[in-house]
């Protein structure tokens, strides 16, 4: 696992795959290294450093701060708020990270992943790739230093998985570090930097 994050030490100009293990028994790594690397949970042992300072050595008040302001995070299990709609949970993440996104902004980061016109629905009217979606796009809404996805495509067919590269490269290219883990081969199998989990 710490040589998993070492690996991390450049900025990537593509979306960086967690390899996902195979045995049973190691698979929750895969969603553990994400949790590490979003700030909700401390490694072990071993250091996580951010911008050079031990940040597994930080209290939760001060992750929580930088996780609000730097991180997007979808997990496989959506985290959408069922009383709000689809647009206002976008509107909600980025204003948690300090940021406005206008109510047009909302609608186009939503049509990049063919759900604009659900904008107005609440989360418990949609299926659960719609849903998978909507999480996708409020990790992009706050415009994230580091984007996380775990499972990013597990619900979508191909021409949705299309819809979810496009955004992934679209956010590295403005910027971001973008680390996925997906059972699934994305980007035709070309992603170029790979780290594997389980050693």
């Amino acid at each position: 696992m710490r040589a998993g994050l070492r690996g991390i030490q450049h900025h990537p100009k593509s979306p960086v795959r967690l390899l996902p293990v195979v045995s049973e028994k190691l698979r929750p790594i895969q969603s553990t290294a994400l949790d590490i690397l979003a700030g909700l949970k401390k490694p072990q042992d071993g250091q996580f450093l951010i911008d050079g300072k031990r940040a597994d050595r930080w209290n939760n008040g001060k992750f929580s701060r930088w996780r609000a302001r730097h991180v997007g995070y979808a997990p496989q299990a959506p985290t959408l708020l069922d009383s709000l709609t689809c647009q206002e949970n976008l509107a909600l993440a980025a204003q948690v990270a300090g940021r406005n996104l206008s109510d047009n902004q909302q609608v186009d980061l939503l049509g990049k992943l063919k759900m604009s016109e659900y904008a107005r629905a609440l989360p418990t009217d949609l299926s659960g790739g719609q849903r998978q979606r909507v999480s996708i796009a409020q990790a992009v809404a706050s415009r994230p230093a580091l984007l996380l996805l775990d499972e990013p495509v597990s619900a979508l067919d191909k021409r949705n998985i299309g819809a979810v590269e496009a955004l992934m490269q679209h956010a590295t290219q403005s910027g971001a570090i973008v680390v996925y883990c997906s059972h699934q081969e994305l980007f035709d199998g070309s992603a170029p930097t790979l780290l594997e989990m389980g050693r």
